[in-house]
């Protein structure tokens, strides 16, 4: 019986080699595949969650303007309601005209409205839906030009010019333009149309106190 001889074996071992070599690589091809698959769809995944994190960082920083830009201009509608006021509110008015005065050394004698138009009817034939809507809104009120919805009611004040008013309660000229400046400043908004100003005279003379009356407008928005 023939025996093997070294050559085979060396030949054996050296197939048996190749066939390992081979299946490694194969095997090392088909993790690599897998691997890289895998790590493709794991980078896939980061971006996507960065994206998602870069958009809800967005949505979060317009939604805190937007809160901002909320209570910014919430603020800015209690401004105006109070800038504006919705009905004529004729007695918070004439306070603010005392205290505005009172403030500049003025004693006010009087702040009179206008009488009120409540139930008259109107002459006029183009203005009169806008006449009936001022009367029966805002009796003593008038439509502001070219603003729809705005009104503006008149006021008139007069100063304490008697014996009676203390010398540092009576009107002088600065004290009159510190008065102007406060009504223009007025968060009511208010407007002066006219001024008329007399000097007070004394038996000695001419004084530094005068007397003047102020016509007013403070606009509503009902």
């Amino acid at each position: 019986m023939p025996q093997r001889g070294p050559a085979v074996d060396s030949k054996r071992l050296r197939l048996i080699l190749i066939g390992m070599l081979a299946t490694s690589a194969l095997l090392f091809l088909a993790i690599y595949t897998v691997g890289s698959s895998a790590l493709q769809s794991k980078s896939k995944q980061v971006v996507d969650l960065k994206l998602k994190s870069r958009t809800t960082d967005s949505q979060l920083a317009n939604f805190t303007i937007a809160k901002s830009e909320v209570e910014k201009y919430g603020y800015f509608k209690q401004v105006a309601k109070t800038v504006i006021p919705n009905d004529k509110d004729q007695a918070q008015a004439v306070l603010d005209i005392f205290q505005l005065a009172n403030e500049s050394g003025i004693s006010i004698q009087s702040v009179t409205f206008p009488a009120s138009t409540l139930g008259a009817k109107s002459t006029s034939t183009t203005n009169n839906a806008q006449n009936a809507t001022a009367q029966s809104v805002l009796s003593q009120a008038k439509p502001v030009d070219s603003i729809s919805g705005l009104y503006s009611i008149e006021l008139t004040v007069s100063p304490g010019t008697d014996a009676l008013v203390p010398a540092d309660k009576k009107a002088t000229y600065p004290k009159l333009l510190n008065l102007l400046n406060r009504i223009e400043h007025n968060r009511r908004t208010a407007q002066v149309t006219q001024v008329n100003i007399q000097p007070v005279g004394t038996d000695a003379g001419s004084s530094e106190f005068i007397n003047f009356s102020l016509v007013i407008n403070i606009f509503i928005k009902p």
